[in-house]
């Protein structure tokens, strides 16, 4: 387990992966020709899919040893390179016509240095995105996670972007109506389930079957697999109004003078 990264096999990356996946197939027409940073890579699908976009180079940071030897042995490319590095130490890599940072800042001490070092290694007329998760997002979980040592508003993280890059553009990612959908009838299924776990007639005829000599009737609960995350469970589009309504905002900008 590599903490807070997304692994093959594991039941994150089940549920989580698509929604990912989704914010660097949405940008990755915009890596073509370019030369490209993947800052906090992880284990490196984003850094393939922008090298499988054109990208000429793409290199792949991130601070866990243990997530670029998975990324090196799993999603190699011919033009990505890993690198283990601090996102917030850049020195000696770039200049880069475009930098990616999905679902970082959250996760840095300094959010304001981190962007100061993303701005020192983006070219005059470079490219920025960025994305962080929406705190006031309305299903989120009652607990907070402890790798986000930072979870910012929308107010405050286009100020703070806004710091360094000019904001060209915004989006929201968010849940689709299929999404709702699908999860409305799971959480009806799961209603029934629980009738029949405590049902006063399936332990009736679970006594019935014991004196006749016969297998007991169970309980199995829903499978894991039927909450699993599909692409279509979300959807990428301008941001018009923050609200608690989108799970991620994601800013584009060109480095500032």
């Amino acid at each position: 387990m590599i903490p807070e990264r997304l692994v093959p096999g594991t039941e994150d990356w089940d549920l989580y992966f698509p929604e990912h996946r989704q914010r660097y197939d949405f940008f990755a027409p915009r890596a073509a020709g370019k030369s490209v940073l993947d800052a906090a890579c992880g284990i490196g699908y984003g850094s393939r899919i922008l090298a499988q976009a054109g990208a000429l180079s793409v290199l792949g940071v991130d601070i866990s040893g243990d997530a670029l030897r998975l990324a090196r042995q799993q999603f190699a490319h011919p033009a990505v390179a890993f690198a283990q590095k601090d996102v917030a130490d850049l020195a000696g890599t770039g200049p880069f016509d475009l930098v990616v940072s999905f679902e970082t800042i959250e996760h840095v001490p300094d959010p304001d240095f981190f962007l100061q070092a993303v701005r020192n290694v983006i070219r005059k007329n470079g490219m920025f995105v960025c994305s962080t998760p929406n705190p006031d997002y309305i299903d989120k979980g009652a607990e907070k996670n402890p790798f986000h040592l930072s979870e910012l508003p929308f107010t405050e993280f286009a100020a703070l972007f806004g710091k360094y890059f000019h904001i060209e553009e915004r989006y929201h990612q968010s849940h689709s109506a299929s999404y709702h959908r699908h999860a409305g009838i799971l959480r009806e299924l799961e209603k029934l389930n629980k009738h029949v776990a405590f049902s006063r007639l399936l332990r009736f005829e679970n006594q019935v079957r014991r004196l006749l000599g016969r297998e007991t009737l169970y309980h199995a609960p829903l499978p894991r697999s039927l909450s699993n995350g599909v692409e279509s469970d979300y959807y990428i589009a301008p941001l018009e109004q923050a609200s608690e309504t989108p799970v991620t905002y994601i800013l584009v900008g060109r480095p500032k003078n």
